[in-house]
């Protein structure tokens, strides 16, 4: 049986893929919502076997959840999984699944994940260099806070993301999100002003950082390593075993930071390379020039084009 898009029951489709967040029904109303591109979610099924693909058609093809680190195929039965594919084969239709790989990875985009059974265990798994590093981030008076709110959240997003020179998402999607998942987010003050924000999501087990920033001037004085620590004492009160820390590019400075942490790195495999794109790179450096409230504004405009 081969069902697609509304053919499809939500609470069939969650239960069959366990709730991972990055391959839930809901990615369905919140990408089309947004950014109006046509979805085409493919579930075959054979008694308990079964495959499926979360996609949606946009200007660079078919991808599976434009936006997000990773998403791709989900099957319990290899035999499946081939005739799920041969049956796009047959529609003519090829996916960029963005999945993960567990291989030993030397470059590229990778994706860390840690294993926390306990924040105790967490802890003594860690350098000493590391936990001095945490211990510093302490010294600070810095104020960690659970909000249900983005707007500090999203000051900060929007002014890393320029200086990233990546347009934003309007504050909409993030709405959207907070209707559709499991979301929380964490944010630390200095003297009441806000200089570190995460927005999270979270399934039954994993608490995935969609998005995570610190104002640069704090890096110096462990802020972000506050914001990790706080965030990971929460979600092992709650529970939660995973962190998904994102995406990663291998060797450059958000890579070595998370490498702290004691992470499983897995490779995201792709069809598409981000990284040869002359003018993609060149766009991106005049972005990084644009006052800020330009960018704010046209940002979630464009965004759509950069899946």
């Amino acid at each position: 049986m081969i069902l697609i898009n509304n053919e499809i029951d939500q609470k069939i489709w969650n239960k069959l893929v366990d709730n991972k967040i990055f391959y839930r029904y809901e990615w369905i109303f919140v990408t089309k919502n947004i950014y109006k591109f046509e979805p085409y979610f493919v579930l075959l099924v054979e008694g308990d076997k079964f495959a499926l693909i979360a996609s949606f058609k946009t200007h660079k093809g078919y991808i599976s959840l434009p936006f997000v680190s990773y998403s791709g195929f989900f099957a319990n039965d290899e035999n499946m999984l081939l005739k799920l594919k041969e049956y796009l084969r047959t529609q003519n239709i090829v996916i960029d699944s963005r999945d993960l790989v567990n291989k030993v990875v030397t470059r590229g985009y990778v994706n860390p994940i840690v294993s926390i059974s306990s924040y105790e265990t967490f802890w003594r798994s860690l350098s000493t260099n590391t936990r001095n590093q945490f211990k510093k981030s302490t010294n600070f008076n810095y104020k960690f806070i659970e909000e249900n709110s983005i707007n500090n959240f999203y000051k900060l997003y929007s002014n890393g993301m320029r200086n990233l020179g990546t347009p934003v998402h309007g504050k909409d999607y993030f709405i959207n999100l907070m209707k559709s998942f499991s979301f929380k987010v964490f944010t630390i003050f200095d003297n009441n002003v806000a200089i570190g924000s995460m927005f999270c999501l979270s399934d039954k087990d994993t608490m995935a950082v969609l998005y995570a920033y610190v104002l640069p001037e704090y890096s110096k004085k462990y802020a972000n390593y506050f914001l990790y620590l706080n965030s990971i004492k929460w979600m092992t009160k709650i529970g939660l075993i995973y962190l998904d820390m994102g995406r990663s590019n291998y060797g450059e400075g958000t890579f070595h930071f998370k490498k702290k942490f004691r992470p499983k790195f897995y490779a995201i495999k792709s069809n598409i390379n981000y990284d040869d794109n002359t003018k993609l790179q060149v766009a991106s450096s005049i972005w990084k020039k644009l006052p800020l409230s330009i960018a704010n504004f046209i940002g979630p405009k464009i965004r759509r084009y950069l899946p």
